[in-house]
């Protein structure tokens, strides 16, 4: 179990980094091994880390080139932090012999398949997880979550911009959601033990959801300036074993 949290302003200002560092210390009990701050522009990410795969090299935030870049560098360098597993991802690194992968994390493989693949990679992605990639080059922020929400993923918009974290309490005591509660939603939870997507028992905080939110199964939040921050899923069915959508 891990944390991640982030922030993305709509005025192309830096993000606070007290906000930051208070959704931080709210996810602190999620990730004793390690902590990764990760600031660029207008975006800044977190994730406190519970060490289990690759514990010499493995500390998040991961980076890779983004696409079109040849080398590593701050301005064309793609950011990642997650929480979760990737179960397949020894097979995603064996089809790809041509990348050199800096480390033994399962999540690195997230960042090569968003190269690949755009906002589609986690359609590839077997396992839990909920991860937030940067991409400074087209000035995006995706977020995507196992399609059962395994990992919890919470986000929401404010006056200033759009932020994630793992928790909602984490947005809660960085004061950017009020903590109210929505009866019909408390009623789902006492009745069903879970929630409907897209929102939990807090009317202001809605889960990266793995139903059609927006179109193909992924929610569009568009800051001021008409970058994009994506959070979201793919909706998909298992054929194979039968498994149905959401509903």
């Amino acid at each position: 179990m891990c944390g991640i949290a982030g922030l993305m302003s709509t005025d192309n200002a830096a993000p606070a980094m007290t906000v930051l560092d208070a959704m931080a210390d709210a996810l602190a009990h999620r990730g004793p091994d390690g902590h990764g701050t990760y600031a660029h522009a207008d975006v800044a990410m977190v994730q406190t880390r519970l060490a289990i795969i690759d514990l010499h090299t493995g500390d998040q935030p991961l980076f890779a080139p983004a696409h079109g870049a040849m080398d590593y560098n701050n301005d064309a360098e793609l950011a990642l932090v997650a929480n979760g597993e990737i179960y397949n991802y020894v097979e995603l690194r064996a089809a790809r012999p041509g990348i050199d992968f800096r480390t033994a994390s399962d999540c690195e493989t997230a960042l090569y398949l968003y190269r690949e693949q755009g906002i589609d990679f986690a359609e590839h992605l077997r396992g839990m997880y909920a991860i937030a990639i940067h991409d400074p080059v087209e000035q995006t922020l995706t977020l995507a979550r196992d399609p059962f929400g395994i990992k919890p993923l919470y986000y929401g918009l404010t006056e200033d911009g759009f932020a994630f974290a793992s928790e909602a309490q984490a947005l809660l005591k960085a004061g950017l959601a009020l903590p109210k509660i929505s009866p019909t939603k408390r009623d789902e939870l006492l009745a069903l033990q879970f929630t409907t997507a897209p929102k939990p028992c807090s009317t202001d905080l809605p889960r990266a959801a793995r139903r059609n939110i927006g179109g193909e199964g992924r929610a569009h939040r568009q800051p001021q300036d008409h970058r994009r921050a994506t959070a979201g899923a793919t909706e998909k069915r298992n054929r194979s074993r039968g498994t149905p959508p959401f509903r």
